[in-house]
């Protein structure tokens, strides 16, 4: 089997599946989640986090770059030893790879299934390791803190942009690293519907990856992405789940069941599979064994 990664999910979530409109403008979403989860408790987030975790597992997930703002992974929690010890049957399907991800084991010699579980810097400063938001809720130098944390701890930084209009664009972002652009190199933006072709060109150039979420890039009804003009850039393309709370499933397979369907010939059946595997795997192959808090999810 192959080594399936997720790129980009938001497991603290979970708990919201089937609560939450579709077709809604985003803001009108967004305030709706905050009123659905506006008595969660701590204990709230943590049983959503180890829902998502139990989907995952049950999806065959191997790494997961999760992102979250409630610090509600339970690692110090006796629940966790509890799902380590339900996902112990998965480790013989570890063992080996499928052939189309050779390159990936030289730089993995002993894979395990990985959990990367980062704080997801909105408006205030959070523990690392922490990523921004997006450049429209996280101010400026909380967005540069968080990626040089990334930078100094070997972690792909993330951030949502150019997702629902142009107001959130890539350029105000690299503006943003105007006296350190070496910094912007190795990260993950996630949605990118709105990326322009010289945006593109830069990612691809700087190891910038292009994360794609079917499922939620359906449930807002975002316009039709460019998939001939992101190929023909060169980006590197992931797809991934992104949360319950605007998509119907954490597992990789049904994402891209979702892209073929709505768009049969964006990708080749090896370019999908590549997308979920291989292509998120390169960037997160180093993290594996030097993430602050990067947690096996297999003992």
């Amino acid at each position: 089997m192959p080594c399936f990664v997720n790129a980009h999910c938001h497991l603290e979530l979970t708990g919201l599946a089937g609560e939450l409109p579709r077709n809604k403008p985003f803001f009108e979403w967004l305030a709706l989640l905050r009123k659905h989860v506006e008595n969660w408790t701590k204990q709230d987030y943590q049983a959503s986090y180890i829902k998502g975790l139990e989907l995952s597992r049950k999806a065959g997930t191997d790494i997961i770059y999760d992102v979250g703002n409630q610090l509600s992974e339970p690692f110090n929690n006796s629940q966790l030893s509890t799902f380590n010890s339900q996902l112990s049957t998965f480790n013989s399907q570890l063992s080996t790879l499928n052939s189309q991800l050779s390159t990936l084991n030289s730089q993995l010699p002993t894979l395990n299934s990985q959990l990367i579980s980062m704080h997801e810097i909105i408006k205030h400063p959070l523990p690392p390791p922490c990523t921004p938001h997006s450049i429209y809720a996280t101010p400026p130098e909380l967005v540069k803190q968080a990626v040089k944390s990334c930078v100094k701890a070997g972690i792909p930084w993330s951030i949502h942009l150019a997702e629902f209009d142009e107001s959130d664009r890539f350029g105000d972002f690299l503006e943003i690293f105007s006296d350190e652009p070496a910094l912007v190199k190795n990260g993950f933006i996630v949605h990118g519907n709105f990326l322009t072709e010289s945006d593109l060109n830069f990612m691809a150039k700087n190891n910038i990856a292009l994360v794609h979420c079917p499922q939620s890039h359906e449930w807002f009804g975002h316009r039709d992405p460019d998939f001939e003009m992101w190929k023909k850039s060169g980006v590197d393309i992931c797809i991934a789940t992104d949360s319950l709370a605007s998509a119907d499933s954490l597992d990789l397979r049904e994402q891209v069941k979702t892209l073929f369907r709505r768009y049969p010939k964006a990708f080749t059946h090896e370019e999908a599979l590549a997308a979920i595997t291989s292509t998120p795997g390169k960037y997160l192959a180093k993290t594996i064994r030097c993430a602050v808090n990067a947690n096996s999810m297999f003992q």
